[in-house]
């Protein structure tokens, strides 16, 4: 079952809870609840999602739950094993490190093709987006001012990159960001994040944005990636340990099973 994580279900701040509808679509509301909490944590990786339990946890039907469960299995979160059902899906180094390589070479594409396509509205948009996130504190001390900002940090980014004009684009970014935002979530430092100026950063990727400065942006969102290197690190460090860890423990367990057979003679 879940970790002592609260579910997001539970959060009461209208900007964490205002747009899900549990009575109007249920499946709506299940599929972002659970995938919240997966990409928080809230659900660890290789955990069995049952569904008797979801329908306990989050107190609505079978077909809701079940609906769910199978959108998230197109977007990584979620994995399905052979007549044994669903998990949360494995982690590991490799594929955080995969990841983490391709999101940025797709951002700059988005990026660009945003910059080169977007039009005023788009602008605006971005500027009024810009606007609200820098309103909201960069906050790690409850689960709700986490979620808060995170939330807040994903819906500049979704804003900026919106401009592309590409849904298929933007389908593969989210996906690939909630992975990533996963691994943050179980593994990151947040203290090194806490150090870090996002909020002036992304002041300055939008002034170039909404100047049409091609060459700055494109200096700006390189920097932006480097600062965030450390706080990575974080990351890989963590996995990396975690993965020396279960190793070291697979090769204690070989080493105590009994070998089969029939000994041999002397």
């Amino acid at each position: 079952m879940p970790t002592d994580l609260p579910s997001v279900a539970t959060f009461t701040a209208p900007a964490l809870s205002g747009f899900v509808d549990v009575e109007r679509n249920p499946t709506q509301a299940v599929h972002y609840w659970l995938r919240r909490d997966i990409v928080r944590g809230v659900f660890r990786p290789m955990e069995r999602l049952k569904i008797a339990e979801l329908v306990d946890f989050y107190k609505v039907g079978h077909s809701p739950v079940r609906e769910a469960i199978l959108l998230l299995t197109t977007g990584g979160l979620v994995v399905h094993e052979h007549q044994k059902g669903h998990r949360v899906a494995p982690v590991s180094l490799a594929d955080y490190t995969d990841l983490v390589g391709v999101y940025r070479r797709i951002y700059r594409l988005m990026l660009k093709m945003a910059l080169d396509h977007g039009d005023d509205a788009w602008e605006e948009a971005v500027v009024v987006q810009l606007h609200r996130s820098l309103k909201v504190p960069k906050l790690f001390d409850s689960p709700e001012h986490r979620e808060t900002w995170q939330l807040a940090y994903g819906g500049l980014h979704h804003t900026l990159l919106s401009g592309c004009g590409s849904p298929l684009l933007m389908r593969i970014w989210t996906d690939l960001g909630n992975r990533i935002e996963r691994y943050i979530n179980l593994f990151a430092d947040y203290d090194v994040d806490l150090g870090l100026d996002h909020h002036s950063k992304h002041r300055e990727i939008v002034d170039a944005l909404v100047k049409r400065d091609a060459p700055r942006l494109e200096t700006l969102v390189r920097d932006f990636f480097e600062m965030g290197t450390s706080f990575h690190q974080t990351v890989t460090n963590t996995l990396a340990t975690v993965e020396q860890d279960d190793i070291a423990e697979d090769d204690e367990a070989v080493a105590a099973t009994p070998k089969r057979g029939r000994p041999r003679k002397k």
